[in-house]
């Protein structure tokens, strides 16, 4: 009887834990699901306002071509028509902000490109900055070899004692 209570007191744990494993994966799915709706929710506002904003202009310009019109509003129509064509790109133009914005993963991930980026760019510019390295930098980690400095003669390396 004792041999056979491990397994049964088994099966249920693995099921829990399976259970839970799942329970996981569908949060972090409709998580992310909720994240791409409002990052294509977003973006087609901005789509939309542009373009109702370039329709209205638009016909605004169909509706009074052959009206006569002043230089001053002919100057306020050209200066709308620039603004709405700007507003029109914008929901086109702005698409990686507005992710940035909506979505706290896609930060965290551009976050990490950016700190990669930089880890980079400092282990290269240290690199070519400093004379006295030995060793070309090839990655941020295990390339630098502060106990070897070059003396005089560029081909001897002499340890330092620590």
């Amino acid at each position: 009887m004792k041999n056979l209570a491990v397994p049964y007191m088994g099966h249920p744990a693995r099921k829990a834990y399976a259970n839970i494993n799942y329970l996981h994966q569908e949060q972090m799915r409709t998580q992310i699901q909720q994240q791409l709706t409002r990052m294509v929710g977003a973006q087609a506002l901005f789509v939309l306002f542009g373009m109702i904003a370039y329709t209205t202009q638009t016909i605004y310009t169909l509706l009074t071509m052959y009206t006569p019109k002043s230089t001053l509003r002919q100057a306020q129509e050209s200066v709308g028509l620039t603004i709405t064509g700007v507003l029109s790109y914008i929901g086109y133009a702005f698409n990686f902000y507005i992710y940035m914005t909506v979505s706290p993963s896609l930060r965290k991930q551009f976050k990490q490109l950016i700190k990669k980026y930089l880890r980079y760019l400092i282990c290269h510019n240290h690199c070519t900055i400093d004379t006295n390295r030995t060793a070309p930098c090839r990655s941020t980690r295990n390339t630098f070899q502060p106990h070897l400095i070059q003396t005089k003669r560029p081909q001897q390396l002499v340890p330092v004692k620590q």
